[in-house]
């Protein structure tokens, strides 16, 4: 692995947890791991070792499909490398304004409405079995991107002139980081109640943090400075890495 590529697949990971914690999925999440696992609320709540595979299995087919839209969108990124490599003074400006927009919609200064919005499919739960969870995985992809439209654009803007494959590979953490809430939601159902419901009374604090950080991002893209934070932070891992060994 890169280690120049650290910095930004800690964005990646941060991107899916706040992605997942976000006002308008999080409060979801139950209806949708009853949705794709088939069970009930009761149900998810027991500890039954058949109900646990279910429902693992359940989470995995639904971020697969999820995870195949996300790292569509990182390879179109790649695909346009070259040009955005030419063109990335003035493309970290642009990014760097929309995604500071962003952070400061998050922090709920600036009002965005169209964010709020989503385009789900509609399935009935009689129409989905346990193979169903894919497709109501990629719908979820979709449906969602307005929604977490600002750390998508965020990775947008780091991935932009990396190769195809790195650009993929950076929305394929975020995916994962996605995918692993989804099970962990899904498995510890009982106790992510409680916690989605202490996350739901502190949601200020988590929208002022995520929408930090992306300000945070969208400095260092309008200054130029990205690349040299990466560098600063590659070093502190270095020496973090060094204390370890």
């Amino acid at each position: 692995m890169d280690p120049h590529s650290q910095p930004a697949w800690l964005i990646a990971v941060l991107a899916g947890i706040f992605s997942f914690i976000s006002p308008c999925v999080l409060p979801l999440i139950p209806g949708y791991l009853s949705m794709i696992s088939g069970l009930s609320f009761e149900q998810l709540e027991e500890r039954r070792t058949a109900h646990l595979l279910r429902i693992l299995l359940s989470c995995l087919l639904f971020s697969v499909g999820f995870s195949v839209v996300f790292i569509l969108v990182g390879l179109s990124v790649g695909a346009v490398g070259s040009w955005l490599t030419a063109h990335k003074t003035s493309l970290n400006i642009f990014f760097g304004v929309i995604v500071i927009i962003f952070g400061l919609f998050v922090v709920g200064l600036v009002r965005l409405p169209f964010l709020y919005q989503d385009r789900r499919l509609r399935f009935s739960r009689s129409s989905l079995g346990l193979w169903g969870a894919p497709l109501l995985g990629f719908a979820f992809g979709f449906g969602w991107t307005p929604c977490i439209g600002p750390w998508l654009v965020g990775l947008m803007s780091i991935s932009a002139g990396l190769p195809p494959a790195q650009s993929a590979l950076l929305f394929a953490i975020f995916s994962a980081s996605l995918a692993v809430c989804f099970v962990a939601a899904g498995l510890l159902f009982a106790s992510a109640v409680r916690t989605f419901s202490f996350l739901q009374r502190n949601y200020r604090v988590v929208e002022i943090l995520s929408g930090s950080i992306l300000i945070l991002i969208g400095i260092l893209l309008i200054t130029q400075q990205w690349d040299s934070a990466v560098m600063q932070m590659n070093r502190g891992i270095a020496y973090l890495e060094g204390l370890g060994s």
